[in-house]
């Protein structure tokens, strides 16, 4: 008779009660539309509380001022600041590693893959930016055009996920990859269109800082606390610079690097050996983890070769997801939201060139150009859409891909210092353009889905 074997999971009774307690926060930290659903969610409590007897609260939490002082030497913001220049670097860091991942193993790797996507995404930044530019010519609302380039990723792909198995699969991986084309333009037109005047002296430190970065890279640094120090000093010596400080995000995030330490079957080897160990450990019943330290020693040692099998920028990546999504945009959003919505501000957007040219530009510009570039390049067979997407479902992409919110907020907020109502007028239209095109792409993608079943 075989002898009894010992119990896999070890759990005591009031561990499983906690975890099934915790069960609905856990999918809902990890699904895919939890984002999105924040994004709205802080929106809509920015524009509650503005439009309320509490609007005072709101702007006196925005203006609240705060630093740090050493020595002779001050950085003293806003909170309103802080999470422009400050945590919306998080956000660009994360957007820095997305891109250099697609670009050394993902749908950006070679010219077939990416020559659609990418011609793609620049129709859809272009088209965009002249239709705004034809509305506001010669105005002193010109300098929003940067405004409807951009693509919220998180509502797009939010809005994707919800058709579920309606669509292909493959459509998901355009939208990502042309999210992330786009969000390399909006990152050019910032640090090249939207710097202050610049700091000489300071754009040579961070250039020096960013080239230590590389160094680093280059020798196999892989501890995360060298890069965190270095990239703090970037951020601070770029906001100095007169660049706007988030580019250095994006920066820091080129120079973390995408190789690990020891190549796969390193591991494989070492895990054979520690489960030959561990099955020692199981033939003597009298044998107890906590007992034995050289037990523990086996299962660190594992964990420490499946760490150096593992490449920084996918950790990094993993590990920013969800704190970005669930956090960083949101509290962005909200601070950012902001708008007192009245008569007054509805009768002066419907005239406002700059309302025109957002909603258009996003509703309008972003699927025609998309649609128009991915029609030239499959002609010219210069590149393929994947498999089962037709330029059908590109048209469905165009439209989503209008959800501009997050990026063109972050934009309009340069475009328009000193110009609050101007500003107001950008929030708002970005606001009705991303609804409309997000309700226009997921409308016509669920009926192109049925008529194709």
């Amino acid at each position: 008779m075989s002898a009894k074997q010992p119990k896999a999971d070890l759990a005591k009774p009031i561990e499983k009660q906690f975890e099934k307690l915790t069960e609905p926060f856990n999918r809902f930290v990890n699904n895919q539309i939890s984002g999105a659903l924040l994004l709205i969610l802080a929106t809509l409590s920015a524009l509650i509380v503005v439009n309320s007897p509490w609007h005072d609260y709101y702007f006196a939490l925005e203006n609240i001022e705060f630093g740090v002082v050493f020595n002779d030497y001050e950085i003293r913001k806003s909170l309103h600041h802080w999470v422009n220049d400050g945590l919306m670097v998080l956000f660009f860091f994360l957007l820095g590693l997305e891109i250099k991942r697609e670009f050394l193993a993902g749908e950006l790797q070679s010219f077939t893959q990416s020559s659609t996507v990418i011609m793609a995404a620049l129709g859809g930044m272009i088209f965009p930016a002249l239709i705004f530019a034809a509305f506001n010519y010669d105005t002193e609302s010109a300098a929003g055009w940067g405004i409807p380039m951009a693509t919220d990723a998180a509502f797009a792909l939010g809005a994707l996920v919800l058709l579920g198995s309606r669509i292909p699969s493959g459509l998901k991986v355009f939208l990502v990859a042309l999210a992330i084309v786009d969000d390399i333009g909006a990152i050019i037109v910032i640090a090249v269109f939207y710097t202050d005047q610049l700091n000489l002296q300071m754009l040579m430190i961070a250039a020096g800082l960013f080239a230590l970065l590389l160094v680093m890279n280059r020798l196999g640094i892989r501890k995360p606390l060298p890069y965190l120090l270095i990239s703090i000093l970037l951020w601070y010596v770029t906001l100095l610079s007169g660049v706007h400080a988030t580019v250095a995000g994006v920066l820091a995030a080129f120079a973390i690097p995408a190789r690990p330490r020891r190549h796969p079957r390193n591991l494989a080897k070492k895990l054979r050996t520690a489960a030959k160990q561990m099955d020692q450990i199981e033939e003597n019943p009298e044998t107890e983890m906590l007992a034995e330290a050289s037990n523990h020693k086996i299962v660190e040692d594992v964990e420490e070769r499946a760490k150096e099998t593992k490449t920084p920028l996918r950790s990094w990546e993993t590990t920013l997801e969800r704190p970005v999504s669930l956090f960083v945009i949101p509290i962005f959003a909200f601070l950012n939201a902001g708008i007192v919505i009245s008569l007054d501000t509805i009768n002066a957007i419907i005239p406002a060139t700059i309302s025109w040219g957002i909603i258009a530009g996003l509703v309008l510009g972003k699927p025609i150009g998309i649609v128009l570039m991915s029609w030239i390049v499959l002609k010219l067979k210069w590149g393929e859409l994947p498999e089962n997407v037709t330029l059908k479902h590109i048209i469905g992409v165009g439209l989503l891909a209008g959800m501009g919110f997050t990026m063109s907020i972050f934009i309009a907020s340069l475009s328009f210092p000193g110009h609050p109502e101007m500003l107001t007028q950008a929030k708002l239209s970005i606001m009705l353009a991303t609804a409309l095109a997000g309700l226009l792409g997921v409308i016509w993608l669920w009926v192109l889905s049925s008529r194709e079943k």
